[in-house]
């Protein structure tokens, strides 16, 4: 239970030195900033103002070499006591009653801000609307691989899909007919920092409790959409300079060649060609252009953002069948689901609209905190250009993602394939 009276208390001393803003000694801001600390601490209702306050007075009898005073709780309310004490002694010694814009502190802990405490927010739900977003954020569709750090991680790969066993007689010489089993190789696995622009509000609104946490909640939501849309983005068509590189250049990079789009004239009995439509004979030679052991994988799929999709979705068959079906509540073609990428291009001359492939040889990384799950969060921003003589602060939303192609073997054939546009 919040103790409300001890709030009051805190709240009062905060008032009077907010009153000599401009005018504080170097004594007051540090027990302003510990005020606001303390405001903070017992809005979780562990603790109440009692309990901050023997800490307080064992802190200095431990100074002074006095014997320390005891709290009559149970060991789980101790625990969590001394828990709250050691993030209000951090909160003391390390920050001052302004957030600057780049802080260390600010980037690994929450903080506080005119009045109402802010906490770093761990954003859960960030990924979530990434995963809904863009199938290469989602693990049902490619291999996702959650870090505890952002380290360059190197990742085995091999191909070996072009050599398969013989049957040999028992005495028989085998050496003729051996072939080496490919020799493995690596994809480096790299994670780059993304973050949302600033977000500038009233401070008003943040000292506000109730609207202070509607402003975070409303944040979050376009925040999350943003960086999806911003990595996504990256992990199809990055250049890898600065940023990943994404599935498409790499693809092209290790030597595959794209399927060349003869059109849909075929379907529709009309004028299209290869350079601005996409037909059944074109899917169907990109679906028979990847080896048949990556077509048979759990995560084969076909990649598209929904404008190509709405496209197929018109083509019918000679026979009259759709080329997109449903089973089950999925889209497919040819029995394989039908995946949405928004980062993908559309249909166009000398475009890559559709790519075809195993998902699992595509790895998509981001970077957790094995104990919240997540390292994406929110942080209040006060000083910085614009805000602070305006009377406003700022939100802005951080996470860390990298993608990989898992495929270096260029004597085995490619798990992915591409259907290009004619130019």
């Amino acid at each position: 239970m919040i103790d409300k009276k001890g709030l009051a208390v805190l709240y009062g001393e905060l008032t009077t030195l907010s009153n000599k803003a401009g005018r504080l000694t170097p004594q007051e801001e540090r027990r302003s900033a510990t005020l606001l600390s303390q405001i903070s601490i017992l809005k979780t209702g562990e603790v109440t103002l009692a309990d901050l306050e023997l800490d307080e007075v064992n802190e200095a009898s431990r100074r002074n070499g006095l014997p320390e005073f005891k709290r009559q709780d149970n060991s789980e309310t101790r625990a969590k006591a001394e828990a709250w004490q050691m993030l209000l002694k951090l909160a003391s010694e390390n920050r001052t009653a302004n957030e600057t814009q780049g802080s260390i502190i600010a980037r690994i802990g929450t903080y506080t801000g005119l009045g109402q405490f802010v906490p770093t927010e761990f954003v859960k739900e960030t990924y979530a609307a990434m995963a809904a977003h863009d199938a290469f954020l989602d693990e049902d569709a490619v291999s996702m691989m959650n870090s505890t750090n952002g380290r360059v991680t190197e990742i085995p790969t091999y191909g070996d899909i072009e050599n398969v066993a013989q049957v040999v007689g028992e005495s028989a010489d085998t050496s003729s007919s051996e072939a080496n089993i490919s020799a493995p190789g690596k994809a480096d696995s790299v994670v780059y920092s993304y973050r949302s622009p600033l977000w500038r509000l009233p401070i008003e609104v943040m000292q506000d409790v109730e609207a202070m946490g509607n402003a975070v909640n409303l944040f979050k939501a376009f925040a999350a959409d943003r960086i999806a849309r911003g990595a996504a983005k990256d992990l199809v068509n990055g250049n890898g300079s600065g940023k990943p590189l994404g599935i498409v250049p790499a693809l092209l990079a290790a030597g595959v060649t794209p399927t060349t789009a003869q059109g849909s004239a075929a379907n529709t009995g009309l004028t299209e060609d290869g350079t601005n439509s996409i037909g059944s004979k074109d899917i169907a030679a990109l679906y028979l252009s990847v080896n048949e052991a990556y077509r048979n994988s759990p995560k084969t799929a076909f990649f598209m953002n929904d404008t190509t999709r709405l496209y197929l979705s018109q083509i019918v068959t000679k026979q009259g069948l759709p080329l997109i079906e449903v089973h089950d509540g999925v889209e497919t073609m040819f029995n394989k689901p039908v995946r949405i990428s928004p980062s993908m291009q559309s249909i166009g001359a000398g475009n890559i609209p559709v790519l075809f492939g195993d998902g699992s040889y595509w790895l998509s990384r981001n970077v957790v905190d094995t104990s919240d799950e997540s390292t994406t969060y929110v942080q209040l921003v006060k000083e910085a250009a614009g805000l602070i003589e305006k009377g406003l602060v700022g939100l802005r939303m951080f996470c860390r993602w990298g993608g990989s192609l898992l495929y270096t073997d260029a004597n085995s054939p490619a798990p992915f394939g591409l259907l290009q546009n004619h130019t």
